[in-house]
């Protein structure tokens, strides 16, 4: 006979770390440990019936939908415990998102302030056989969640060398910096350029790669207090491509969006911003850029979230006029 768990806790745990059986469980333990129970000849509690089904559908809408999706058994389970196999994965609120997360983070004995990651999946199809290139950007959320970058800007002008520093540029100059990067004198994060100078720079292009100033980036123009303010306080992210056949034309992203401890007011701020910053990449007529969208923090499941409520909507004819 398997020996008892030491309590509760652990009991709770192992169920929810248990990936053989790939059970979902809202079930709680009792608050006294096995051991005890044992002892005193109490039985464990369970119930000999079912609670009614989690997520509650109108009428209207189980009539629009066929009776059950392919290969599974039901749209939604009847109980609190069932296998995860044999329903399709719904998406929930941004608010039941955030609460799970933080009840998972609590139960794994995680700091309040992990970081929050989401990731989209990208249509990245356009029209006959042409795709969206996988891109880097930088978008500035509305409440940052890192320190300052160090930035290199390359300008000559006197005019530019000012709007770089009073910007809060870390290293300012102009082709004399060349030879000090090549010798890796120089440390800093990202690198902006004027487009003047650019054919110039072309020989550290090898040595800089992803860093070289490009104007898809954002790196490479004539406002250079926006982007030393860009590329500084923003959050970077990038989309990159399947290499599986099956995932022909899709795309992913993954980005930091804040931290656990931070309101739920704030994180939805910071989701919003960066959809609608990836979105950009895509036009509108060829249908949504975002198809999926999932949360996670470190040590917690990921949750899939409704991703509607932040696309941007195609403006109509009366808007245009």
């Amino acid at each position: 006979m398997a020996a008892p768990c030491r309590n509760a806790r652990a009991l709770v745990t192992c169920v929810l770390r248990c990936s053989s059986c790939h059970v979902r469980t809202r079930w709680e333990a009792p608050r006294q440990p096995c051991a005890v129970l044992l002892q005193q000849g109490v039985k464990s509690p369970y119930r000999t019936y079912s609670t009614p089904s989690i997520l509650q559908v109108t009428d209207a809408e189980e009539e629009q939908r066929p009776l059950k999706p392919p290969n599974m058994v039901a749209w939604y389970p009847t109980d609190d415990v069932y296998h995860i196999r044999y329903y399709p994965w719904n998406p929930i609120s941004l608010e039941e998102c955030f609460q799970q997360m933080r009840r998972a983070a609590e139960l794994e004995f995680r700091k309040p302030d992990i970081w929050v990651q989401i990731s989209l999946q990208l249509d990245m199809k356009l029209e006959k056989k042409k795709k969206v290139e996988p891109f880097v950007g930088s978008v500035h959320l509305p409440h940052t969640i890192t320190e300052p970058k160090k930035i290199l800007v390359f300008a000559t002008e006197s005019d530019d060398v000012e709007d770089a520093k009073k910007s809060g540029a870390h290293i300012v100059g102009g082709l004399e910096l060349i030879q000090e990067i090549l010798q890796d004198k120089l440390d800093f994060d990202y690198c902006v350029s004027v487009p003047n100078l650019i054919p110039d720079l072309q020989v550290l292009k090898k040595k800089l790669q992803k860093k070289f100033p490009k104007k898809k980036r954002n790196t490479v123009g004539h406002d250079i207090p926006f982007m030393v303010d860009l590329w500084s306080r923003g959050q970077k992210y990038s989309a990159l491509t399947y290499n599986h056949p099956k995932q022909e034309g899709k795309g992913h992203v993954n980005v930091i969006i804040g931290r656990l401890d931070m309101t739920d007011e704030q994180l939805t701020k910071n989701i919003d911003c960066m959809i609608k910053a990836v979105c950009t990449y895509k036009p509108l007529s060829f249908g949504p850029f975002v198809t999926r969208a999932m949360m996670h923090a470190k040590g917690t499941p990921s949750y899939k979230f409704h991703v509607e409520p932040f696309l941007p909507e195609e403006p109509k004819d009366d808007e245009l006029k």
